[in-house]
Protein backbone atom coordinates (compact mmCIF):
# COMPACT_ATOMS: atom_id res chain seq x y z
CA UNK A 1 0.00 0.00 0.00
CA UNK A 2 1.45 3.72 -0.62
CA UNK A 3 1.70 6.55 1.27
CA UNK A 4 -1.20 7.91 -0.10
CA UNK A 5 -3.52 4.60 -0.17
CA UNK A 6 -2.40 4.80 3.64
CA UNK A 7 -3.03 8.03 4.07
CA UNK A 8 -6.91 7.92 2.70
CA UNK A 9 -7.89 4.75 4.31
CA UNK A 10 -6.61 6.37 7.75
CA UNK A 11 -8.49 9.43 7.00
CA UNK A 12 -11.44 6.72 6.28
CA UNK A 13 -11.47 5.49 9.49
CA UNK A 14 -11.56 9.11 11.63
CA UNK A 15 -14.17 11.69 11.52
CA UNK A 16 -13.18 15.03 9.71
CA UNK A 17 -13.30 18.27 10.80
CA UNK A 18 -14.74 21.52 8.84
CA UNK A 19 -13.82 24.86 9.70
CA UNK A 20 -16.92 26.67 9.11
CA UNK A 21 -19.43 24.48 10.40
CA UNK A 22 -21.18 26.08 13.70
CA UNK A 23 -20.35 23.80 16.18
CA UNK A 24 -16.76 24.13 15.40
CA UNK A 25 -16.95 27.92 15.04
CA UNK A 26 -18.77 27.57 18.48
CA UNK A 27 -15.96 24.87 19.77
CA UNK A 28 -12.81 23.96 18.08
CA UNK A 29 -10.82 22.57 20.96
CA UNK A 30 -13.10 19.04 21.09
CA UNK A 31 -12.76 17.92 17.73
CA UNK A 32 -8.63 18.91 18.17
CA UNK A 33 -7.97 16.92 21.10
CA UNK A 34 -10.12 13.91 19.47
CA UNK A 35 -7.01 14.36 16.51
CA UNK A 36 -4.22 14.57 19.39
CA UNK A 37 -5.22 11.02 20.41
CA UNK A 38 -6.84 9.66 16.99
CA UNK A 39 -4.19 11.32 14.00
CA UNK A 40 -1.58 14.42 15.04
CA UNK A 41 -1.21 14.59 11.86
CA UNK A 42 -4.39 14.62 9.38
CA UNK A 43 -5.42 15.00 6.24
CA UNK A 44 -8.82 17.12 6.18
CA UNK A 45 -10.72 16.42 3.06
CA UNK A 46 -12.96 19.07 3.81
CA UNK A 47 -9.85 21.55 4.44
CA UNK A 48 -8.16 20.41 1.65
CA UNK A 49 -4.49 20.06 3.81
CA UNK A 50 -2.77 18.74 7.24
CA UNK A 51 -4.06 19.59 10.18
CA UNK A 52 -1.33 19.69 12.92
CA UNK A 53 -2.38 19.75 16.70
CA UNK A 54 -0.37 19.07 19.22
CA UNK A 55 1.87 21.73 21.10
CA UNK A 56 5.34 20.18 20.86
CA UNK A 57 4.27 19.63 16.56
CA UNK A 58 2.65 22.92 16.19
CA UNK A 59 5.98 24.39 18.09
CA UNK A 60 8.19 22.62 15.79
CA UNK A 61 5.61 23.68 12.82
CA UNK A 62 6.60 27.34 13.47
CA UNK A 63 10.37 27.18 13.51
CA UNK A 64 10.13 25.34 10.62
CA UNK A 65 12.53 26.64 7.52
CA UNK A 66 11.42 23.88 4.86
CA UNK A 67 7.57 25.52 5.93
CA UNK A 68 6.47 28.96 3.96
CA UNK A 69 4.57 31.34 5.40
CA UNK A 70 3.23 32.80 2.16
CA UNK A 71 -0.89 32.61 1.78
CA UNK A 72 -1.17 34.60 -1.49
CA UNK A 73 -1.02 31.16 -3.80
CA UNK A 74 -3.71 29.99 -1.27
CA UNK A 75 -6.04 33.16 -1.52
CA UNK A 76 -6.17 33.06 -5.44
CA UNK A 77 -6.33 29.38 -5.51
CA UNK A 78 -8.21 28.32 -8.55
CA UNK A 79 -9.54 31.71 -9.15
CA UNK A 80 -10.04 33.09 -12.80
CA UNK A 81 -7.16 34.80 -14.39
CA UNK A 82 -9.60 37.54 -15.14
CA UNK A 83 -10.56 38.40 -11.26
CA UNK A 84 -7.01 38.13 -10.42
CA UNK A 85 -6.18 40.87 -12.67
CA UNK A 86 -8.62 42.50 -10.99
CA UNK A 87 -7.13 41.86 -7.56
CA UNK A 88 -3.39 43.57 -7.90
CA UNK A 89 -3.18 45.54 -4.77
CA UNK A 90 -4.60 42.52 -2.79
CA UNK A 91 -2.16 40.03 -4.09
CA UNK A 92 1.25 42.95 -3.83
CA UNK A 93 0.55 44.15 -0.46
CA UNK A 94 -1.33 41.29 1.06
CA UNK A 95 1.80 39.21 0.42
CA UNK A 96 4.35 41.72 1.53
CA UNK A 97 3.35 41.42 5.15
CA UNK A 98 5.60 40.35 7.26
CA UNK A 99 4.16 37.49 8.89
CA UNK A 100 3.77 36.20 5.00
CA UNK A 101 7.25 36.16 4.15
CA UNK A 102 10.08 33.74 4.47
CA UNK A 103 13.75 33.79 4.68
CA UNK A 104 15.94 36.80 4.48
CA UNK A 105 12.77 38.99 3.03
CA UNK A 106 11.02 38.02 6.41
CA UNK A 107 14.37 38.80 8.59
CA UNK A 108 15.03 42.34 7.30
CA UNK A 109 11.82 43.43 7.33
CA UNK A 110 10.84 42.07 10.82
CA UNK A 111 14.36 43.23 11.97
CA UNK A 112 13.02 47.14 10.78
CA UNK A 113 10.06 47.04 12.06
CA UNK A 114 11.50 46.15 15.23
CA UNK A 115 13.33 49.06 15.18
CA UNK A 116 10.40 51.21 13.72
CA UNK A 117 8.70 50.02 17.68
CA UNK A 118 11.60 52.05 19.76
CA UNK A 119 11.58 53.60 22.86
CA UNK A 120 9.94 57.31 21.45
CA UNK A 121 7.11 55.15 20.28
CA UNK A 122 6.76 52.95 23.29
CA UNK A 123 6.92 56.09 25.55
CA UNK A 124 3.81 57.20 22.82
CA UNK A 125 1.78 54.36 23.45
CA UNK A 126 2.16 54.24 27.34
CA UNK A 127 0.93 57.79 27.42
CA UNK A 128 -2.48 57.38 25.26
CA UNK A 129 -3.54 54.33 25.81
CA UNK A 130 -5.07 54.90 29.47
CA UNK A 131 -6.52 58.30 28.19
CA UNK A 132 -8.33 56.25 25.06
CA UNK A 133 -9.83 53.42 27.61
CA UNK A 134 -10.63 56.33 29.89
CA UNK A 135 -12.80 58.16 27.05
CA UNK A 136 -14.52 54.58 25.82
CA UNK A 137 -15.52 53.91 29.29
CA UNK A 138 -17.32 56.92 29.66
CA UNK A 139 -19.03 55.86 26.62
CA UNK A 140 -19.99 52.84 28.37
CA UNK A 141 -21.20 54.49 31.55
CA UNK A 142 -23.56 56.80 29.40
CA UNK A 143 -24.88 53.86 27.37
CA UNK A 144 -25.36 51.03 30.59
CA UNK A 145 -26.52 48.34 28.40
CA UNK A 146 -24.77 47.71 24.86
CA UNK A 147 -23.59 45.61 22.44
CA UNK A 148 -19.86 45.22 23.62
CA UNK A 149 -18.38 44.29 19.93
CA UNK A 150 -19.23 47.65 18.71
CA UNK A 151 -18.72 49.95 21.49
CA UNK A 152 -15.74 49.12 22.85
CA UNK A 153 -14.08 46.23 20.65
CA UNK A 154 -14.56 48.26 17.02
CA UNK A 155 -13.23 51.41 18.81
CA UNK A 156 -10.36 50.90 21.06
CA UNK A 157 -7.45 48.94 19.18
CA UNK A 158 -8.87 51.24 16.48
CA UNK A 159 -8.59 54.19 18.27
CA UNK A 160 -5.17 53.04 19.09
CA UNK A 161 -4.08 52.17 15.92
CA UNK A 162 -4.71 55.84 14.81
CA UNK A 163 -2.95 57.64 17.15
CA UNK A 164 -0.12 54.76 17.07
CA UNK A 165 -0.13 56.46 13.53
CA UNK A 166 -0.34 60.21 14.16
CA UNK A 167 -3.50 60.41 12.01
CA UNK A 168 -6.54 62.90 12.83
CA UNK A 169 -9.84 61.29 14.23
CA UNK A 170 -11.39 61.16 11.01
CA UNK A 171 -9.56 58.39 9.98
CA UNK A 172 -10.82 55.64 12.65
CA UNK A 173 -13.63 54.45 10.05
CA UNK A 174 -11.40 53.95 7.24
CA UNK A 175 -9.23 52.29 9.62
CA UNK A 176 -11.60 50.12 10.38
CA UNK A 177 -13.17 49.35 7.38
CA UNK A 178 -9.60 47.97 6.34
CA UNK A 179 -9.30 46.00 9.27
CA UNK A 180 -12.86 44.24 8.64
CA UNK A 181 -12.58 44.04 4.59
CA UNK A 182 -9.21 42.24 5.27
CA UNK A 183 -9.84 39.75 7.86
CA UNK A 184 -13.51 38.60 5.82
CA UNK A 185 -11.54 37.95 2.73
CA UNK A 186 -8.25 36.76 4.03
CA UNK A 187 -9.98 34.27 6.91
CA UNK A 188 -13.51 33.86 6.15
CA UNK A 189 -14.42 30.15 6.36
CA UNK A 190 -15.91 30.32 2.36
CA UNK A 191 -13.88 33.86 0.46
CA UNK A 192 -15.75 34.84 -2.42
CA UNK A 193 -15.04 37.04 -5.26
CA UNK A 194 -16.99 40.14 -3.99
CA UNK A 195 -14.80 40.12 -0.56
CA UNK A 196 -11.67 40.37 -2.25
CA UNK A 197 -12.43 43.14 -4.43
CA UNK A 198 -14.26 44.98 -1.83
CA UNK A 199 -10.80 44.80 0.12
CA UNK A 200 -9.25 45.62 -3.34
CA UNK A 201 -10.49 48.67 -3.17
CA UNK A 202 -10.10 49.58 -0.08
CA UNK A 203 -6.33 48.58 0.38
CA UNK A 204 -6.05 50.64 -2.68
CA UNK A 205 -8.24 53.57 -0.41
CA UNK A 206 -6.18 53.60 2.54
CA UNK A 207 -2.38 53.55 0.15
CA UNK A 208 -3.93 56.80 -0.97
CA UNK A 209 -4.03 58.07 2.63
CA UNK A 210 -0.46 56.50 3.45
CA UNK A 211 0.52 57.96 0.66
CA UNK A 212 0.06 61.40 1.20
CA UNK A 213 1.35 60.92 4.73
CA UNK A 214 4.99 59.48 4.67
CA UNK A 215 6.87 61.72 2.37
CA UNK A 216 5.50 64.64 5.03
CA UNK A 217 6.76 62.36 8.29
CA UNK A 218 10.21 61.71 6.22
CA UNK A 219 10.52 65.36 6.08
CA UNK A 220 9.01 66.04 9.43
CA UNK A 221 9.15 63.19 11.69
CA UNK A 222 7.27 62.76 14.67
CA UNK A 223 6.71 60.27 17.74
CA UNK A 224 4.33 58.28 15.74
CA UNK A 225 5.09 54.97 13.76
CA UNK A 226 4.90 55.88 10.34
CA UNK A 227 7.55 58.53 10.85
CA UNK A 228 10.13 55.47 12.92
CA UNK A 229 8.88 53.06 10.00
CA UNK A 230 10.07 55.75 7.38
CA UNK A 231 13.72 56.12 9.04
CA UNK A 232 13.95 52.68 10.21
CA UNK A 233 17.40 51.56 8.98
CA UNK A 234 19.03 48.68 9.68
CA UNK A 235 22.64 49.17 8.11
CA UNK A 236 21.90 50.33 4.53
CA UNK A 237 18.62 48.38 4.67
CA UNK A 238 15.24 50.13 4.56
CA UNK A 239 11.43 49.47 3.69
CA UNK A 240 10.42 50.59 0.06
CA UNK A 241 7.03 52.33 0.26
CA UNK A 242 5.38 48.97 -1.30
CA UNK A 243 6.85 47.24 1.69
CA UNK A 244 6.23 49.94 4.24
CA UNK A 245 2.57 49.90 2.88
CA UNK A 246 2.08 46.54 3.38
CA UNK A 247 3.27 46.66 6.85
CA UNK A 248 1.18 49.34 7.84
CA UNK A 249 -1.98 46.90 6.43
CA UNK A 250 -0.88 44.28 8.43
CA UNK A 251 -1.00 46.60 11.75
CA UNK A 252 -4.08 47.82 11.24
CA UNK A 253 -5.13 43.99 10.63
CA UNK A 254 -3.31 42.62 13.92
CA UNK A 255 -3.67 45.89 15.67
CA UNK A 256 -7.39 46.21 15.22
CA UNK A 257 -9.29 42.44 14.66
CA UNK A 258 -7.16 40.28 17.27
CA UNK A 259 -7.32 42.97 19.72
CA UNK A 260 -11.04 43.56 19.42
CA UNK A 261 -11.84 39.60 19.16
CA UNK A 262 -9.70 39.28 22.67
CA UNK A 263 -11.16 41.72 24.46
CA UNK A 264 -14.79 40.09 24.27
CA UNK A 265 -13.20 36.17 24.58
CA UNK A 266 -11.75 37.44 27.97
CA UNK A 267 -14.60 39.34 29.30
CA UNK A 268 -16.78 36.66 29.21
CA UNK A 269 -14.54 34.37 30.81
CA UNK A 270 -13.30 37.14 33.56
CA UNK A 271 -17.42 38.00 34.01
CA UNK A 272 -18.13 33.84 34.50
CA UNK A 273 -15.54 33.60 36.83
CA UNK A 274 -16.05 35.80 40.00
CA UNK A 275 -11.83 34.58 41.61
CA UNK A 276 -10.81 36.40 37.79
CA UNK A 277 -12.66 39.97 38.46
CA UNK A 278 -11.88 40.04 42.45
CA UNK A 279 -8.00 39.09 41.24
CA UNK A 280 -8.52 42.19 38.94
CA UNK A 281 -9.89 44.63 41.46
CA UNK A 282 -7.33 43.49 44.44
CA UNK A 283 -4.31 42.71 42.44
CA UNK A 284 -4.62 44.76 39.23
CA UNK A 285 -0.48 44.18 39.14
CA UNK A 286 -1.32 40.34 37.88
CA UNK A 287 -3.72 41.62 35.62
CA UNK A 288 -0.82 40.95 32.69
CA UNK A 289 -0.18 37.68 34.27
CA UNK A 290 -4.39 36.99 33.65
CA UNK A 291 -4.51 38.36 29.57
CA UNK A 292 -1.54 35.98 28.87
CA UNK A 293 -3.44 33.23 29.94
CA UNK A 294 -6.46 33.86 28.56
CA UNK A 295 -4.62 34.29 25.10
CA UNK A 296 -3.47 30.64 25.88
CA UNK A 297 -7.01 29.67 26.43
CA UNK A 298 -9.72 30.62 25.12
CA UNK A 299 -7.42 32.46 22.89
CA UNK A 300 -8.54 34.32 19.63
CA UNK A 301 -6.20 33.18 17.16
CA UNK A 302 -7.42 29.27 16.03
CA UNK A 303 -4.49 28.31 13.24
CA UNK A 304 -2.25 29.79 11.21
CA UNK A 305 -1.26 27.84 7.25
CA UNK A 306 2.13 26.73 5.95
CA UNK A 307 2.68 25.15 2.47
CA UNK A 308 5.61 22.69 2.53
CA UNK A 309 8.33 23.71 0.95
CA UNK A 310 9.69 20.09 0.61
CA UNK A 311 8.72 16.44 0.82
CA UNK A 312 8.38 16.29 4.72
CA UNK A 313 7.53 12.88 7.40
CA UNK A 314 6.20 13.68 10.60
CA UNK A 315 4.61 10.70 12.82
CA UNK A 316 4.56 8.43 9.64
CA UNK A 317 2.60 10.58 7.28
CA UNK A 318 4.64 11.61 4.17
CA UNK A 319 3.59 15.82 3.84
CA UNK A 320 4.43 16.52 0.00
CA UNK A 321 5.88 19.63 -1.64
CA UNK A 322 3.33 22.11 -1.88
CA UNK A 323 1.27 20.63 0.67
CA UNK A 324 -1.27 22.48 2.47
CA UNK A 325 -0.64 22.49 6.62
CA UNK A 326 -3.46 23.74 9.31
CA UNK A 327 -1.23 24.63 11.84
CA UNK A 328 -3.30 25.32 14.97
CA UNK A 329 -2.99 27.63 18.00
CA UNK A 330 -6.28 26.35 19.32
CA UNK A 331 -5.33 22.41 19.68
CA UNK A 332 -1.88 23.23 20.68
CA UNK A 333 -2.51 25.47 23.82
CA UNK A 334 -4.95 23.02 25.34
CA UNK A 335 -2.97 19.77 24.70
CA UNK A 336 -2.99 18.10 27.88
CA UNK A 337 0.92 16.94 26.96
CA UNK A 338 2.27 20.39 28.03
CA UNK A 339 -0.46 21.72 29.83
CA UNK A 340 -1.78 20.74 33.18
CA UNK A 341 -5.74 21.54 33.21
CA UNK A 342 -5.29 23.26 30.14
CA UNK A 343 -9.31 24.19 30.25
CA UNK A 344 -8.34 25.93 33.78
CA UNK A 345 -7.74 29.54 34.11
CA UNK A 346 -4.72 29.68 35.91
CA UNK A 347 -2.30 32.99 35.97
CA UNK A 348 0.48 31.05 38.19
CA UNK A 349 1.54 28.31 35.65
CA UNK A 350 4.87 27.26 35.61
CA UNK A 351 4.98 27.58 31.89
CA UNK A 352 2.73 30.53 31.29
CA UNK A 353 4.57 31.74 28.80
CA UNK A 354 4.72 28.81 26.46
CA UNK A 355 1.16 29.70 24.91
CA UNK A 356 1.14 30.01 20.76
CA UNK A 357 -1.24 33.16 21.23
CA UNK A 358 1.22 35.29 19.07
CA UNK A 359 2.85 32.10 16.72
CA UNK A 360 6.44 31.60 18.37
CA UNK A 361 9.87 31.39 16.64
CA UNK A 362 10.32 33.38 13.39
CA UNK A 363 7.00 34.90 13.06
CA UNK A 364 6.38 35.69 16.19
CA UNK A 365 3.91 38.94 16.20
CA UNK A 366 5.88 42.30 16.08
CA UNK A 367 3.14 44.14 18.04
CA UNK A 368 2.42 41.29 20.49
CA UNK A 369 3.18 44.34 23.77
CA UNK A 370 0.79 46.69 21.98
CA UNK A 371 -2.05 44.44 22.26
CA UNK A 372 -0.78 42.91 25.86
CA UNK A 373 -1.09 46.63 26.79
CA UNK A 374 -4.77 47.52 25.57
CA UNK A 375 -5.76 44.36 26.95
CA UNK A 376 -4.20 44.74 30.56
CA UNK A 377 -5.01 48.14 30.98
CA UNK A 378 -8.42 48.03 29.57
CA UNK A 379 -9.78 45.31 32.17
CA UNK A 380 -7.50 46.95 35.20
CA UNK A 381 -9.45 50.17 34.30
CA UNK A 382 -12.91 48.78 33.28
CA UNK A 383 -13.08 46.45 36.51
CA UNK A 384 -11.83 49.30 38.93
CA UNK A 385 -15.20 51.41 37.39
CA UNK A 386 -17.85 48.93 36.85
CA UNK A 387 -19.82 45.88 37.63
CA UNK A 388 -19.88 44.30 34.72
CA UNK A 389 -22.45 41.27 33.62
CA UNK A 390 -23.49 39.46 30.28
CA UNK A 391 -26.63 39.32 28.70
CA UNK A 392 -26.46 36.58 27.02
CA UNK A 393 -26.05 32.82 27.19
CA UNK A 394 -25.22 31.77 23.37
CA UNK A 395 -23.21 33.07 21.44
CA UNK A 396 -23.01 33.85 17.29
CA UNK A 397 -19.35 33.31 16.08
CA UNK A 398 -17.31 35.25 13.46
CA UNK A 399 -17.13 32.81 10.44
CA UNK A 400 -13.55 32.87 10.44
CA UNK A 401 -11.22 29.95 10.38
CA UNK A 402 -8.06 32.54 11.69
CA UNK A 403 -10.43 34.01 14.69
CA UNK A 404 -12.32 33.04 17.71
CA UNK A 405 -14.64 35.38 17.98
CA UNK A 406 -18.21 37.10 18.80
CA UNK A 407 -20.83 38.36 16.45
CA UNK A 408 -22.72 40.49 19.29
CA UNK A 409 -21.55 40.65 22.75
CA UNK A 410 -24.34 42.34 24.89
CA UNK A 411 -23.48 43.51 28.36
CA UNK A 412 -24.54 46.04 31.65
CA UNK A 413 -21.71 48.28 33.04
CA UNK A 414 -23.06 49.52 36.35
CA UNK A 415 -20.57 52.02 38.06
CA UNK A 416 -19.39 50.66 41.25
CA UNK A 417 -20.30 52.20 44.37
CA UNK A 418 -17.58 54.27 46.54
Amino acid sequence: MGAQEATDELAGEIEDVRFADPAFLADPWTPLIRLQEEAPVFFSRNQGGWIISRYDDVRAAFADRRLSASRVDQLFRGMPEALQKQLEAVRLYTGLIVNRLDGRDHTRIRVLMLKAFDAAVVRTVQGFIGEVIDEILDDCERLGTFDFMKTVSAALPTRVMQRLFGLPDEYRPLLFKLASDFTSASSAANVTPELLLKLDETIRTMNDVFNAIIPEREKNPGDDLISTMVHARDGLSKLNNDEMLAQLHGMVVAGAETTAHTLATQLVQIVRQDKLAAALRETPERAFDLVTELLRYPGTVKCMTRFAGEDIELHGQQIAKGDLLWIMHAGANVDARHWDDPFGTDMDRHNLRDSMAFGPGLHFCVGHMLARTELTEFFIRAFRRFDIEILQEEFEMVPSYIFYGYKELRVRFTPRKG
